[in-house]
């Protein structure tokens, strides 16, 4: 299963997790987790592109982390972004992916 942490300060996202893997089908042929690469890595591109400096980001096998290190409207709609589009993918793929909010 895929997991989704998302810690906020009431409208203000301070981190962000995924970790996991979808199992939806055989590697390779993963929808749900090639969805979810997808939408993870284009927010990762667009934040060390347009918000340089401002955030950590680090991504591996299975581990996506994005803390936010200066607070940025530009930031938080990326971030934002993020969130919107993995949560209309849950939608679809609840039994694949969670999305779980900490408020800190």
């Amino acid at each position: 299963m895929v997991k989704v942490e998302v810690c906020k300060k009431a409208d203000y996202i301070s981190r962000i997790t995924i970790t996991g893997h979808a199992n939806s089908a055989e590697y390779g042929q993963d929808l749900v987790c090639a969805g979810v690469s997808s939408i993870a890595v284009g927010i990762l591109n667009t934040l060390d592109e347009l918000c340089t400096n401002m955030c950590i980001l680090e991504m591996n096998d299975a581990h996506i982390y994005i803390e936010v290190k200066t607070d940025d409207k530009t930031v938080q709609t990326i971030l934002k972004t993020l969130y919107i589009q993995l949560k209309t993918m849950t939608e679809s793929y609840k039994e694949y992916i969670e999305i779980m909010k900490v408020e800190v």
